[in-house]
């Protein structure tokens, strides 16, 4: 082979390593880019980004943290509270812009009063809180209102999700769960009555998924109930009760229920359970099928006493 031809023969084999190694770094930047953004918007999910954030109205010692009144609560979430009046426009925007209380009132409304007062504030992890700003009296002895992730830091407020929530203020309380890397808050409202072992409970568990700053109710399911039923050929009442625990997981939350058919004297006579799951799918929680407690509903039919 003439020099003329090994020289062109090396140049290009130059060439060709050349490129190789830069489809190699090309694609280990596409790959180590994919990597990072998946890591971005899991972090996102881990530690939301704030919708709003309000600077304190006052201020605390260095390290210390302003203990909030609740006229302060309801000014820096809904900037249309007047706090001489305990007034609010529910047509107004909250501290994100958006409208949250719009459709709890009539068109023509603008302005309501409120009681300061009337507020559930559950505190949850990594210093995270859960506000309920009751604003609406309804005729059912429930109350709706604005409902918000928070977190108080020295001099400021931050504000990750709005949405609103109806409920019993009494009986219903609130906690921040994680499904993976994903908050959720969980909602159970309660209804007591009796003493001891007369004491009896219904219980609804109601879940708010988070995106995009917003709070929307994504599952309800009951996971305390009871019910009373005369006995197949009129021979006595029986009593059924229904409880179920929940089980947060990265893509679903695992429900086992069980219900207890009781015989007044004879105490327990039959009994059964029931494994379901609310999936995540596309933002939203899929049901893999009905609640025990519903059948039993069904089953019950005109025998039912209560």
């Amino acid at each position: 082979m003439s020099r003329e031809l090994r020289s062109s023969a090396k140049a290009i084999e130059s060439i060709s390593r050349a490129l190789i190694g830069l489809a190699c770094l090309a694609w280990s930047s596409c790959q180590g880019s994919v990597q990072s953004a998946k890591t971005e918007d899991e972090a996102r999910l881990m530690v939301p980004v704030p919708i709003c954030v309000k600077r304190l109205p006052r201020s605390a010692a260095p390290g210390a943290i302003v203990s909030l009144s609740p006229n302060e609560y309801w000014s820096l979430l809904l900037p249309s509270f007047d706090d001489a009046a305990k007034a609010l426009d529910p047509s107004s925007e909250d501290c994100s812009g958006r409208r949250s209380l719009a459709a709890l009132s009539p068109q023509a409304v603008d302005r309501i009063t409120v009681d300061p007062d009337k507020l559930t504030l559950a505190a949850a992890a990594d210093g995270m809180k859960v506000l309920w700003l009751q604003s609406h009296a309804m005729a059912d002895q429930t109350s709706s209102g604005l409902l918000a992730l928070i977190r108080q830091l020295d001099s400021y407020l931050e504000v990750y999700a709005v949405g609103t929530h109806r409920g019993r203020p009494l009986g219903t309380r609130f906690t921040l769960e994680r499904m993976g890397p994903r908050l959720v808050i969980n909602a159970t409202e309660e209804d007591c009555s009796g003493e001891g072992q007369e004491r009896r409970c219904q219980a609804t568990s109601s879940v708010y998924l988070m995106g995009t700053g917003a709070l929307e109710v994504a599952a309800t399911y009951p996971i305390e109930q009871v019910a009373s039923a005369s006995a197949p050929g009129g021979l006595g009442t029986l009593e059924y009760r229904f409880s179920a625990s929940a089980d947060y997981r990265a893509e679903a939350i695992a429900l086992t229920e069980h219900l207890s058919v009781r015989s007044k004297g004879q105490g327990e006579i039959r009994s059964s359970d029931l494994e379901r799951a609310f999936r995540l799918k596309d933002g939203q929680l899929i049901a893999s099928g009905e609640s025990l407690w519903t059948k039993t509903l069904a089953e019950l039919g005109e025998r039912r006493q209560d």
